[in-house]
């Protein structure tokens, strides 16, 4: 064989085979520290104060409230209502400087303020215009912000989707936006390529629904407490970093095993969706995520991708957790991605379990019983 065919040869065998040597240490969660004796109906999110309380969202039951795992107690923040101290559906949580934390109320189209004495005040005001060349869509001049860094700065991405004279569109890519609030400055963060994501539509009732079929793959973006930006690809599974001045770190492919689409993954996917409501009415059209559906009109393809929607969670130490798919039964397993976008450690949770956020040295999670309740359980964990 000649040289250039060896080396063609090579690099065809290079570019076949990513993400060699990723063997990574695997922590499997069972024990807690403590766990909350008190059930909910879903636990979405958490934030943990610095004296150790915790800020906690069921958007199932709209509760919002503080809790104190060494007490056992909670007690209600707010309550529900438009007004003074009040929201709707609790939905995100996003820690301030000062041990301050925002909580978005979409439907209110505000975030209620909780101050560090875990009592609730004021509200933000998301309701800013676009920054310059970032897409808009549905005449939309707002988004609510979904991260905040540890300056206090907010995020948001810019649209998926745009209408159009011929229907609805996504974009090719999508800008980060950082808000700073404390001088009204708005600035572009990061792009992300947003393609090969189909729309299905469905009509009835004098308007037409959007839904994005449960399986289907595509890049998402998350910003960190230091203010770096990750963006997560799924073909090939990569996560690039992109700093707080605008610096471009990319990370090799990451190994995985590719999975056909089953009907036990189907049917996981319909047991999610008891109880939730994730729709967004614009201008007379909706435009829905799969939620409170159990029949979607496409699935999505033929095999399951790396990751689904809402996997990203940055720990308070900076690793990056992305929860992963596998085979239909298997509990919930978390790649854990360092600052070169490399997987360091794979977490697994007991079945039926799922990440609610991270504390100074822990991290939070979600245990489900036999009859669908939730329970919060604190673990001690560190990386090594």
């Amino acid at each position: 064989m000649s040289t250039a065919n060896c080396l063609l040869v090579t690099a065809l065998i290079a570019s076949a085979t990513p993400a060699i040597g990723q063997t990574v240490p695997t922590r499997t969660l069972t024990k807690p520290d403590a766990e909350f004796s008190e059930p909910f109906s879903y636990l979405s999110m958490i934030r943990e104060l610095k004296d150790g309380r915790l800020i906690v969202i069921d958007p199932r039951d709209k509760a919002l409230l503080v809790l104190d795992m060494a007490r056992g107690t909670s007690s209600p923040l707010g309550r529900e209502g438009s007004g003074p101290g009040e929201y709707a559906v609790p939905f995100r949580l996003l820690a301030l400087p000062g041990d301050t934390t925002a909580m978005s109320d979409m439907i209110n189209n505000r975030m209620l303020v909780i101050y560090p004495n875990a009592t609730v005040g004021g509200f933000i005001d998301p309701t800013i215009p676009a920054a310059a060349g970032a897409p808009v869509s549905f005449g939309s001049t707002s988004t609510m912000p979904s991260e905040a860094d540890s300056k206090g700065r907010m995020y948001y991405p810019g649209m998926r989707f745009r209408r159009t004279e011929t229907g609805v569109k996504y974009v090719d890519s999508i800008p980060m936006i950082r808000w700073d609030r404390a001088s009204g400055k708005r600035d572009t963060v990061a792009w992300m390529p947003y393609k090969n994501v189909n729309l299905v539509a469905s009509h009835g009732n004098g308007r037409t629904t959007y839904s994005i079929p449960p399986f289907t793959g595509f890049d998402q973006m998350l910003a960190a407490p230091d203010g770096r930006v990750a963006i997560v690809h799924h073909d090939p599974y990569s996560v690039d970093y992109v700093s707080e001045d605008g610096r471009r770190t990319t990370g090799q492919p990451i190994r995985y095993e590719r999975l056909r689409i089953t009907e036990g993954h189907k049917a996981e996917w319909r047991a999610t969706q008891k109880g939730r409501t994730n729709v967004m009415n614009m201008g007379g059209t909706s435009i829905m995520e799969p939620g409170g559906q159990t029949t979607p009109a496409e699935w999505g393809g033929e095999y399951m991708p790396p990751f689904l929607e809402r996997a990203l969670m940055f720990s308070n130490d900076g690793f990056l957790w992305i929860r992963r798919t596998g085979p239909a039964g298997q509990p919930a397993t978390y790649d854990v991605i360092d600052r070169a976008g490399n997987p360091v450690q794979k977490v697994v949770l007991e079945k039926g379990s799922h990440l609610v956020g991270f504390g100074n040295g822990v991290v939070y999670i979600a245990r489900v019983d036999q009859d669908g309740l939730q329970y919060l359980q604190k673990f001690k964990f560190a990386m090594h």
